[in-house]
């Protein structure tokens, strides 16, 4: 191959131009476009030291020939010169990449093997290799904090599209599941209830069985004193003060004209707690002092007299009826 230095009457006509005659050439075109190499730098982002070696011929400093073809045919089609990349692309070639002309002081051909080999020292190989690495500018290097947002919008999206896919899906279980929720909900009130049932009516009966028994041993106190007196017709049936003293034991009647809670109490003994209803009438002897307290007192009537009945009330009410057959409202 000829020398740069030869002129150019003495290079055939179909020789093609070196590196270092094509660089030259680029370097003319820049410069009557007045360009300056920071000019190029700037529109290209490829730094300054690889458009230098690119004019000069030089791609010692370029690590592969794919960058080195790229950022000529970047700088030949800024400065609009496509017929100079074409020679460019005949001339880069992989013999010409790995075998820099011109450059004896970097790397020379060893006669005995063929190959090129470093004539620079260790100190300033390491230095060159270390020039050698991958531009900073000119090449988007892949990011991992992108592929990691990438990969981040691809699972939104599928997750996304899949809740849509399967969105009557999804309704049609969580309806199902407040159904079941909801049924077992009342069955569970209805257990509740039917509870709450049995133990009133438990109640009910131990109440009533209770006063029985109390009826049964008034009416076997009453019998010897009948025993005793003289089953004569000459005896008047009653005397005066005997029907004063009969008339004068008062007992508590309640009816009931609608539904109403109730809880009669003797002492700390209940007799009666229950919900009554229309049509319920009961009567508690007056014995000791009773209390009484009414859910709904407007769907009842009291009387400790058998004759005058009276509402307590309405709402919540409480009353105390005494023997004597006086009653006495309670504050809440």
């Amino acid at each position: 191959m000829k020398d740069a230095n030869t002129p150019t009457s003495d290079r055939k006509k179909d020789e093609p131009r070196s590196l270092q005659e094509l660089g030259a050439e680029l370097q003319r075109l820049r410069e009557s476009k007045n360009l300056t190499l920071d000019d190029i730098s700037a529109a290209t982002c490829i730094r300054k030291n690889f458009l230098e070696d690119i004019e000069a011929g030089n791609f010692v400093r370029f690590k592969a020939l794919v960058y080195a073809r790229g950022f000529v045919r970047t700088c030949t089609t800024l400065i609009g010169a496509p017929e100079l990349w074409n020679e460019y692309r005949q001339q880069l070639t992989i013999d010409t990449f790995g075998a820099p002309q011109d450059a004896p002081e970097f790397i020379a051909r060893s006669g005995s093997t063929g190959k090129w080999h470093s004539m620079m020292p260790p100190s300033s190989a390491r230095a060159g290799a270390a020039n050698m690495g991958l531009p900073a500018r000119g090449f988007r290097h892949s990011s991992a904090r992108r592929n990691g947002v990438v990969l981040l919008v691809l699972l939104t999206v599928g997750a996304l599209g899949g809740l849509w896919f399967n969105w009557d899906r999804i309704r049609g279980e969580v309806s199902k599941l407040q159904r079941e929720q909801a049924y077992d909900e009342m069955k569970s009130r209805e257990a509740e209830q039917a509870r709450h049932n049995e133990m009133q009516k438990a109640e009910e009966a131990a109440v009533q069985r209770e006063m029985q028994a109390r009826r049964q041993t008034e009416n076997a106190g009453a019998e010897p004193d009948a025993e005793k007196a003289p089953a004569s017709a000459e005896k008047p049936a009653a005397m005066p003060e005997e029907m004063g003293e009969a008339a004068a034991k008062a007992a508590l009647t309640i009816r009931a004209s609608g539904d109403c809670w109730l809880r009669v109490r003797e002492g700390d003994r209940d007799l009666l707690v229950t919900t009554v209803s229309e049509g319920f009438e009961q009567t508690f002897p007056l014995d000791r002092t009773l209390s009484v307290r009414f859910g709904a007192g407007q769907n009842v009537l009291v009387s400790t007299n058998g004759r005058d009945f009276a509402s307590p009330g309405a709402g919540v009410q409480r009353f105390e009826y005494r023997p004597d057959g006086s009653s006495l409202k309670v504050r809440k």
